[in-house]
C-alpha cells in the first residue's frame, strides 16, 4: 500500500511539472529569434538598426557583425543621421576584375531614390570604398556633351583628386560630395554646399 502511495504522488507530481513546463511558453512560438537590434550612437543621437530587417543577398555573411563593421565608419553615421537607410548587405564586384567579390552594404534615402555602398571587408574588420548609384557623366563643363537627361541625378568625377561629386539636375543642387573614403557634404545639413557649387 505505502508503495502504491508513493508511485501515485510521484506520477502526480510528474504530470503536474508537465503542466506547469508546458504551460510557461505558450505566447512565444518554440523557433522564433527575437530581433536583433543593433544601435548607431553618437552624442546624444542614438538611432536603432533592426539587423533582422535588412535583406542579405549574400549567404556566406554574418550580419550582425558586418552592420557593426560599417557602423564604425564615420560615412555610415553621416548618412544615418541624415535619414538614410541601411537597406541591403549585397555581393560586390571588384572594378577590372568581375571574378572578385566583396560584401557591400548599401544605404537608400527613399525620398531622393538613391543609394550609397560602403564596401565592407569581414576578415579584416573594415569599411572600405564608397560609391553612389547615380550615373557617372564623363562630360566637362567646357565640352557641349549633356547631362544624362533620362536620369534624375548624375556624378561629375574629377579623376585628379578621386572626388565624385553628385548633382540634382532638375533642381540644380548639389547632394552629394565623397571620395572613396570620406563624405565631405551631404543635402542639406552635413558641410558647407558652397563648396561643391
Amino acid at each position: 500500500m505505502k508503495r502504491i502511495f508513493i508511485l501515485s504522488l510521484a506520477l502526480l507530481l510528474l504530470a503536474l511539472g508537465v503542466g506547469c513546463i508546458d504551460s510557461w511558453d505558450t505566447d512565444t512560438p518554440e523557433n522564433v529569434t527575437p530581433a536583433l537590434v543593433l544601435h548607431y550612437e553618437q552624442g546624444n543621437i542614438s538611432i536603432p538598426i533592426n539587423v533582422s530587417d535588412i535583406p542579405v543577398r549574400r549567404f556566406d555573411v554574418n550580419a550582425t557583425e558586418v552592420i557593426g563593421i560599417v557602423l564604425a565608419d564615420p560615412r555610415a553615421g553621416i548618412l544615418l543621421e541624415n535619414g538614410w537607410n541601411i537597406t541591403s548587405i549585397r555581393t560586390g564586384f571588384e572594378k577590372g576584375d568581375p571574378n572578385t567579390e566583396h560584401i557591400d552594404v548599401e544605404f537608400r534615402n527613399d525620398e531622393l531614390t538613391l543609394s550609397f555602398f560602403i564596401k565592407v571587408d569581414e576578415r579584416e574588420r573594415q569599411a572600405g570604398r564608397g560609391r553612389c548609384s547615380a550615373t557617372i557623366w564623363r562630360g566637362h563643363p567646357w565640352t557641349s556633351e549633356p547631362f544624362p537627361e533620362e536620369e534624375d541625378y548624375h556624378q561629375a568625377v574629377n579623376p585628379y583628386m578621386g572626388l565624385f561629386v553628385v548633382v540634382d539636375h532638375h533642381n540644380e543642387r548639389v547632394l552629394m560630395a565623397y571620395d572613396d573614403t570620406a563624405i565631405f557634404y551631404l543635402y542639406p545639413s552635413y558641410g558647407d554646399a558652397t563648396e561643391w557649387e
